[in-house]
């Protein structure tokens, strides 16, 4: 990781550089992509404030604290960016379990591949009505597709929800 260290209105000792370099070092582990941390130290009256700069990847955060002491605004920093780090990390997972559950009455999961579609071919017989009920009846099926004798055209007797029949035919 590399530490680009100005300082605006104030010197900075080289052992509040190895400090800094150092709690900033502490922060490697919790995100291991990061390409470069920016700090810039500045002196106002009697306030001290460090703006710190996070580049990762994908990310950058940054946290800017004022105090009296250079070395508690760092401290103070440094704590706001490991916050953050840990608040980015912790969506991730999160984020990662919800995907894998469903919440009812939502959008279904995008199909992978289409459902298989069974497909039967029925001969249509020219029958009554009533021969097509008698039928539905004998052969235990849910529907029959029969040709309707009378009108000559292709209708659907099938079994309705509530134990009645129902019949399908075409518009004229």
């Amino acid at each position: 990781m590399q530490v680009i260290i100005s300082a605006r209105g104030l010197t900075v000792s080289r052992a509040d550089k190895d400090a800094l370099t150092h709690k900033l070092g502490k922060l490697e582990p919790l995100l291991p992509q990061v390409v470069e941390t920016k700090a810039v130290l500045s002196k106002e009256k009697h306030r001290r404030t460090v703006a710190l700069t996070l580049i990762a990847k994908h990310h950058t955060f940054r946290s800017e604290e004022t105090a009296g002491d250079l070395g508690v605004a760092v401290d103070m920093a440094v704590d706001a960016l490991a916050r953050q780090v840990r608040e980015l990390k912790d969506r991730v997972k999160n984020r990662k379990g919800r995907r894998q559950r469903r919440v009812p009455g939502g959008a279904p999961p995008p199909a992978a591949a289409p459902p298989a579609v069974r497909v039967r071919r029925i001969p249509l017989k020219p029958m009554p009505l009533a021969d097509a009920i008698t039928e539905l009846r004998a052969a235990g099926e849910d529907f029959v597709v029969f040709t309707n004798a009378s009108t000559d055209t292709v209708n659907v007797l099938y079994h309705r929800r509530d134990g009645g029949l129902g019949l399908i035919e075409p518009l004229a």
